[in-house]
């Protein structure tokens, strides 16, 4: 694999500026010593470490995670929930994550790729720990909520084949106020490593900037000694802000992380995906050099089965996810998950995109303007496909809303829900106050704003009175209106060949069909011919030149494509 100029420099700077970490029990001289690569793998040529010339402080790559992880984890839905006598099938304990490794297993996830359960947060039994600590004491499971340990609960998910993942903090305490890892490292690792852990997530709450630069290398020095294959995902970059251009990736990968928590927490809920997905959108190119084999980039997990998107929203999420070599990380109930989400979840051409072997990250690569805010992402693949995915992010209704007029708005007798909203919660708003005094009236009439954070609000009257704004559009609520979508033009151009990340993000106008166009690239005396094929669909669409045309792309929907440019030759045949 090619490393960018960008990657290169930093590295550099980092093996210069190398600091001396001393660890209890362990030895590890960031500046002039690498510690010995871990048992049981083999160092590659793909390597952050055989490029540089290893000397970032830190233990280097592991070799593993060659691919984005794959798996379940249980906070999203189950978050910290100990009470298991008010809530015996979803506290946190032994028998919900031996259930959900059985359900991974016989349900087709583990088959599909998904092969780790994960424990997150409030798993631990109560240790005092910091100076006053015993450093010889390790950690435990709760004593009733994990009666018979942890590496019971890790040897059960061996047994039908399913990775063992576990969670912890560089910190006096985890998130949750359980016991956290920070000076403890070695000991930690060790720990993990007799219960059978394959997979840690390990979290940045009570510490800061400082203590990670030494903290998240001390445990990646810690797991590579363990004697055992440990993925490990970091959590550094979560709590550093949001600009990713600023962050120390390259330390990142010499502490040996093999993914990291970019950002916010993912909620269960349209708001939040798309805030998330705008922050992977405006920052994608500045992160894509830093991702690849063994390091990845992880906007947080699939809320798909949740039942809090509709299912284009979930297919739009595995999408983006897929475009930007994200893990895949479930965050549901496995025993709960509708045949529609699950079809989702285990599409086999979304899941080959994402853990396609060239390991590029891909990226948005154009937006369009106006009310429908189309966007086109794409990903360069092994043997020179390309995955793009046609994002409809505000064109067209669901069922139940209809379109009044584009691109104006209310312009008196109106009462707002403020921001945050999607399109359908929106209606639900107006409708529930369709008969509340001084609030909505019973006409439904009301405006939105996808583009300005979801602002919402409803017309007292039929809407008469508009005034024109770009942003806006006003619909109204009608049991009767069936889902209308959106049809969005490609421009082959714009893929292929394929941009560089350090590339411009173009603009065009909106049209009515909204065309995502590339910038200007001089002329051409060859137009582009590519095979499309419907990842949803899994079908051939056929051979397009110059452009191809997804019809009827769904509110909040994606239309994801795979496209082979066809040879001149091959055309002509």
């Amino acid at each position: 694999r090619h490393y960018s100029s960008q990657m290169m420099a930093a590295l550099r700077l980092w093996r210069w500026t190398a600091v001396v970490l001393a660890i209890p029990g362990l030895a590890m001289v960031g500046a002039a010593q690498v510690p010995a690569h871990r048992p049981g793998t083999q160092q590659t040529s793909n390597s952050v470490d055989s490029v540089s010339g290893g000397n970032e402080p830190g233990p280097g790559p592991n070799s593993l995670a060659q691919t984005p992880p794959m798996g379940w984890m249980s906070w999203e839905i189950f978050r910290c929930e100990t009470n298991c006598t008010s809530h015996p099938t979803s506290c946190v304990n032994a028998q919900l994550y031996t259930t959900m490794a059985d359900r991974l297993a016989a349900d087709g996830y583990l088959a599909a790729g998904y092969n780790t359960v994960s424990i997150d947060d409030c798993w631990e039994a109560w240790l005092q720990r910091g100076p006053t600590g015993n450093p010889t004491v390790p950690l435990s499971g709760d004593p009733h909520r994990f009666p018979a340990g942890m590496k019971a609960v890790g040897d059960h998910m061996h047994s039908v084949g399913v990775r063992f993942g576990i969670y912890s903090d560089e910190g006096t305490q985890t998130c949750g106020g359980f016991p956290g890892s920070k000076g403890y490292e070695r000991l930690d690792a060790d720990t993990f490593a007799s219960w059978g852990v394959d997979y840690l997530k390990l979290d940045g709450c009570y510490n800061n900037a400082s203590g990670f630069v030494v903290g998240y290398p001390a445990m990646g020095s810690a797991l590579q000694h363990s004697g055992r294959n440990i993925t490990y995902s970091c959590s550094w970059p979560a709590y550093l802000g949001g600009n990713e251009s600023a962050k120390p990736w390259a330390a990142m990968i010499a502490a040996g992380c093999n993914s990291w928590r970019n950002w916010e927490d993912i909620q269960c809920g349209w708001s939040s995906l798309i805030q998330i997905i705008e922050h992977w959108g405006a920052w994608g190119r500045a992160l894509a050099p830093w991702a690849g084999p063994g390091h990845w980039h992880d906007p947080d997990m699939l809320l798909i089965g949740n039942g809090c998107l509709t299912t284009p929203e979930e297919q739009t999420q595995l999408a983006l996810w897929a475009i930007s070599a994200a893990p895949l990380i479930m965050g549901n109930d496995l025993r709960n998950v509708s045949a529609e989400s699950k079809a989702v979840l285990l599409n086999r051409g979304a899941i080959a995109i994402d853990q396609d072997p060239l390991g590029r990250m891909g990226f948005r690569v154009n937006v369009s303007d106006g009310p429908a805010a189309a966007q086109v992402w794409a990903r360069e693949l092994e043997g020179g496909d390309v995955a793009v995915a046609l994002f409809n992010k505000g064109g067209g209704t669901p069922a139940g809303i209809r379109l009044v007029a584009p691109e104006e708005y209310c312009s008196a007798n109106t009462y707002g829900f403020g921001f945050g909203h999607s399109l359908q919660t929106c209606a639900a708003a107006v409708a529930a106050n369709a008969s509340v005094s001084g609030r909505c009236g019973v006409q439904g009439f009301f405006y939105y704003s996808e583009e300005y954070n979801g602002q919402c609000n409803c017309a007292l009257d039929s809407c008469a009175a508009r005034t024109p704004n770009g942003v806006y559009s006003v619909y109204v609520v009608d049991p009767a209106a069936p889902p209308s979508g959106t049809d969005i033009v490609l421009d082959f151009d714009l893929v292929f060949p394929f941009p560089s990340p350090s590339g411009d993000v173009g603009s065009v106008e909106a049209v009515t069909q909204t065309e995502l166009s590339p910038e200007p690239r001089g002329s051409t005396s060859v137009a582009t011919t590519a095979h499309v094929h419907d990842v949803w669909s899994d079908t051939s669409l056929g051979v397009f030149t110059s452009t191809f045309t997804a019809t009827d792309v769904p509110h909040h929907g994606t239309a994801f494509l795979r496209l082979t440019k066809q040879s001149a030759r091959a055309h002509a045949a």
